[in-house]
């Protein structure tokens, strides 16, 4: 994944509430899906492994993250640990698919909880964070951002 996707998530990550943050997990996924397939199709085996490792682990913290309270929760565990076997012989194969058979199962999902998240109304998780304002000012390519470095104090609240 290019720095750049990963501040964007970053981003995401720290204005999101719980149920955005599981969706920006989805997000995840599917960029480490299009980088292994880009990687694939130039022929870059490290880069493919690294990405499927990325999908892999996001994945991993999904599952480790479940509340087995709730019923659903064992069938979404069983979901992804298949999903993490698929993407494991994925890449002792080197091959797509099991990254295609993983899409199957993980995109409704994915759309499901993105849909959950439009919803949900609950503040971020990172109440403290910094803030970043877009659209003052333009860069060559897009629009700049701007962080309010006023506040130093960052990060989740003890």
């Amino acid at each position: 994944m290019k720095k750049e996707k990963i501040q964007q998530f970053t981003l995401r990550i720290t204005n999101s509430n719980r149920t955005e943050l599981i969706a920006v997990m989805y997000d995840m996924i599917d960029a480490y899906f299009e980088d292994a397939a880009a990687a694939r199709a130039s022929d870059d085996r490290e880069e493919f492994k690294k990405n499927v490792r990325g999908a892999d682990r996001v994945v991993k913290e999904l599952s480790d993250i479940l509340d087995f309270k709730y019923e659903i929760s064992g069938n979404l565990y069983a979901l992804y640990t298949w999903c993490r076997k698929e993407l494991s012989l994925t890449m002792t194969r080197y091959d797509l698919s099991g990254i295609e058979l993983a899409k199957r199962v993980l995109t409704p999902l994915g759309e499901s909880f993105r849909e959950l998240a439009k919803k949900d109304t609950g503040e971020p998780m990172m109440r403290n964070a910094e803030r970043v304002t877009a659209g003052i000012t333009y860069g060559r390519s897009d629009v700049a951002e701007s962080i309010d470095a006023a506040s130093t104090n960052r990060g989740y609240f003890a």
